[in-house]
């Protein structure tokens, strides 16, 4: 078993999905059963994302391995969710189950606004959706500067918070 020397930090990195990642997150990629209620796993995220030009699959790179994955979802499919029409929606976050824990999500949330205003620069807001109910999930993303501005709504599996982190725009 090797460990990583003292100092050395894993390099994460955000990335647009590319064909040379489909074995890792279409064949080797599993969450748990209770993620499963609340997340669409990347095979099914990323056929909805070929379907749809407003959907950007990205994936969670750690020292060059697929490790996570989500879909930015921009344009009029989000007005159910906010009005916004400069807003990016999060969705679909995961990190694959052996990979847990390790802090990647964290990472690429903290990671995400600066991939956002490289990539898209008309947009001034990026949202997402969180269960109430997902105490982990709601801490993760307020530690990367999501913030609660009390917005609620009745989901599949119950109420879901709405979380804005602003960009700085002029």
């Amino acid at each position: 078993m090797s460990s990583m020397p003292q100092g050395t930090e894993t390099k994460v990195e955000l990335k647009f999905f590319r064909p040379e990642y489909e074995k890792a997150l279409f064949e080797d990629y599993q969450v748990s059963a209770e993620q499963e209620k609340h997340t669409a796993l990347p095979v099914r995220a990323i056929q909805l994302c070929r379907e749809d030009r407003d959907r950007h699959a990205i994936v969670i790179v750690a020292d060059r391995k697929p490790v996570g994955f989500f879909v930015l979802h921009r344009g009029d499919r989000i007005r159910s969710i906010t009005d916004s029409p400069r807003a990016m929606l999060v969705r679909s976050l995961s990190v694959n189950l052996p990979e847990q824990g390790k802090g990647y999500a964290k990472r690429a949330m903290t990671m995400l606004p600066k991939f956002v205003s490289d990539y898209f620069p008309d947009m001034n807001e990026i949202v997402l959706v969180v269960n109430s109910g997902n105490e982990a999930a709601l801490r993760l993303y307020q530690q990367a500067g999501f913030e609660d501005r009390g917005h609620r709504k009745e989901g599949p599996v119950g109420t879901q918070v709405l979380l804005h982190y602003r960009m700085n725009r002029k």
